[in-house]
């Protein structure tokens, strides 16, 4: 029985009875050798054979069943990843730049300018949650640019944040049921300024336009030597995060000529020729007036008869490629496969036990990280904090979904706990947030945190 886990699809037994085994540690105890030679024959040859064949019968039996239990196959799981910039492969069709402006040094300074001020590039600090709040409150480090001393100005990277919410909405324009997406690299990202007077450029010089800046070549990280002192270690450059979503642009007259009736347009992007089981999402804008899914195709409505670069998401769910030196975790939000989960599913069953609670935390892609061994219920913030001697990790990763209806300051708090399989690891409490963002969408009556025991 020892390929049992891969034969079957039941998550009812996680631990199954192995027959065999019990029997023989049972002959073993018969002392008289031919006593257990009969046993054996008829222990082993008779009842092993029909157990055997009453746990085939219920194998195909629950396939059967699991078969028959239909599951809203999700086309939408999104992955992240980190990689060194020089290994970024472009030829792999699987993972994409989670901004693309990052590849292009020229266009990513149009995108980070500020007044005052000269982007120097993006730096990434692995460490734990902690440690990263010490970075952003230190803000400010002292080092050289060149030959000239001057202060260094970090700011966490907000523009893939920015482009997490932006999912987000589009999620909602297309009627897509929201999973939380794990942010713990994209929250990782800092960009560096230096004070333009302070390059020896001069707010007025006319190398400091970008124009000037790509003809003559602005400094960046690789001409600065920052001090940062306990960081130092912890802080590495020309880091690029990738996600496993491919933007693509389409026009009115890329597919098929729109039917009006008489006041709208209905415009189709066919999924024809599309990846198959890959998910596509429409960019709303203010010349679309509904977003509809339909059997191979996205169905636009607009005012506009025609149009041109209205934008597309795909969300590429075929297994995802490493290339060469891909060497960094692949983080998702995809839910292991399950008969229960199915079956929960499928009748919309929330069970509030605490089984079906750890069975939905643990469906989750933390298994590497940590599990989760217990709960608590507090009445109040202040009393989890002055109860908790581990520190409590509130704040998920779906800061923009908003719940008006039950405020959060009148829930009860819900304490998940938590245990390191890597005790250490800088991703663990980055996990801890994504699970109590996940279960916060599914609990609306409790105010979900976690703590590492």
């Amino acid at each position: 029985m020892g390929n049992w886990h891969e034969e079957n699809l039941s998550a009812i037994q996680e631990y199954p009875f192995d027959f065999d085994r019990y029997i023989e540690e049972r002959l073993r105890e018969i002392e008289d050798l031919g006593e257990r030679r009969l046993a054996k024959t008829v222990l082993v040859e008779g009842l092993g054979k029909a157990i055997r064949s009453m746990e085939q019968r219920y194998k195909a039996l629950e396939r059967r069943i699991y078969e028959e239990v239909e599951i809203d196959t999700s086309q939408y799981g999104i992955v992240t990843t980190i990689v060194g910039r020089e290994c970024y492969d472009p030829t792999n069709d699987t993972l994409f730049p989670v901004i693309a402006a990052d590849l292009d040094r020229k266009e990513q300074r149009k995108l980070m300018a500020e007044q005052g001020q000269l982007f120097l590039g993006t730096v990434f600090l692995e460490a734990g949650e902690g440690r990263q709040r010490e970075f952003r409150t230190i803000s400010s480090f002292t080092g050289l640019l060149g030959q000239e001393g001057t202060v260094f100005h970090i700011r966490p990277a907000r523009r893939y944040r920015d482009a997490v919410e932006e999912l987000y909405r589009i999620f909602q324009d297309n009627h897509i049921p929201w999973e939380t997406i794990n942010t713990a690299y994209l929250d990782r990202f800092y960009d560096v300024y230096a004070d333009i007077d302070a390059t020896g450029l001069g707010a007025s010089h006319p190398d400091t336009s970008h124009e000037g800046a790509d003809r003559v070549g602005l400094p960046d990280l690789s001409d600065a030597t920052i001090q940062y002192g306990d960081f130092e270690k912890e802080v590495r450059t020309d880091i690029l995060p990738l996600w496993n979503i491919q933007w693509m642009t389409f026009d009115g007259m890329d597919f098929m000529l729109p039917c009006t009736d008489g006041k709208y347009y209905e415009h189709s992007f066919s999924l024809e020729g599309m990846a198959e089981g890959d998910g596509y999402l429409i960019q709303s804008n203010e010349d679309i007036l509904e977003i509809r899914h339909e059997e191979g195709k996205i169905v636009i409505k607009s005012e506009r008869e025609t149009f041109e670069g209205w934008r597309a998401a795909r969300i590429v769910q075929k297994p995802t490629v490493r290339s060469l030196d891909y060497d960094s975790p692949l983080l998702t939000n995809h839910k292991k496969d399950s008969f229960i989960r199915r079956y929960a599913e499928s009748c919309h069953s929330r069970l509030m036990t605490k089984s079906d609670l750890f069975r939905r935390i643990m469906e989750l892609d933390i298994g590497d990280y940590i599990e989760v061994v217990g709960y608590e219920i507090g009445e109040s913030m202040e009393g989890v904090l002055a109860r908790e001697a581990a520190p409590v990790i509130d704040g998920g990763m779906d800061w923009f979904v908003a719940d008006e209806l039950f405020p959060m300051e009148s829930r009860r708090i819900l304490v998940l706990q938590f245990r390191e399989k890597a005790p250490g690891y800088h991703l663990n409490d980055s996990m801890v947030r994504f699970v109590i963002s996940q279960i916060q969408l599914e609990i609306s009556g409790y105010r979900c945190v976690g703590v590492i025991l």
